[in-house]
């Protein structure tokens, strides 16, 4: 026992362990001026990126199915097999020179001529204006319900000003409002539907040149355009 006890005596004390150093905490004889010239630089580098992002043109298509791939669903479907059904029946109506589609980034793009649905200055659909969007119309239901449909009503630069359309915005309107109506008719739900009127403030082409020319680019100007995206 007393062996034990002059052994704990003679341990020596443990020192005690010094305060850990506050790594963010800054003494006043440190140097601190960089830091306002490296804010600087991650505020301009910040701005570059939201610039360039708002300046890029994003593909809604890869859009779609890398969200579709974050939430664990499956993306929607290809509108290849629409736009080829679709140029098929085109093909049997032979509406080559008045109907034409076009598939891009943010997805199918129908156009009609006006000749080919209105009279000049009407709104209301003709017969032939009738079967052509009926046998089109017909295969909108069968895609994928995530999928939403625009009518866009377009007419050309000469100003209209008639008991029924005070211009060119209230034809192109009623135009698009009338296909829209004729969708709903079909089958198609009208919670997939919209109506916009542009009246000549997106022309397809340009009206310049001789008199031919521009009553071409006129022609192509007055057109209807069905959107799946």
């Amino acid at each position: 026992m007393i062996g034990s006890e002059t052994a704990t005596a003679a341990r020596p004390a443990r020192a005690p362990r010094a305060a850990e150093p506050d790594l963010l905490k800054y003494g006043e004889e440190e140097d601190t001026s960089w830091l306002l010239p490296y804010v600087d630089v991650v505020s301009l580098l910040l701005a570059f990126l939201i610039l360039a992002l708002a300046m890029s043109k994003v593909n809604l298509r890869k859009f779609e199915m890398v969200s579709a791939a974050i939430s664990h669903q499956a993306p929607p479907p290809s509108l290849d097999v629409l736009k080829e059904k679709i140029d098929s029946v085109i093909q049997q109506q032979n509406l080559q020179n008045q109907v034409k589609t076009v598939l891009d980034d943010e997805g199918l793009r129908m156009e009609l001529k006006s000749a080919l649905l209105f009279d000049s200055g009407q709104a209301e659909i003709t017969a032939a204006g009738h079967q052509a969007i009926d046998r089109v119309g017909k295969l909108l239901p069968t895609i994928d319900k995530r999928y939403q449909i625009a009518i866009e009503g377009h007419t050309d630069d000469v100003p209209i000003h008639t008991n029924r359309f005070d211009s060119n915005w209230d034809l192109s309107s009623a135009r698009a409002i009338n296909v829209l109506k004729l969708f709903t008719a079909i089958g198609v739900s009208p919670q997939r539907l919209s109506a916009q009127g542009y009246a000549d403030t997106r022309p397809a082409s340009a009206v310049q040149g001789d008199t031919a020319q521009q009553a071409r680019a006129r022609s192509e100007n007055r057109r209807v355009v069905i959107r799946v995206h």
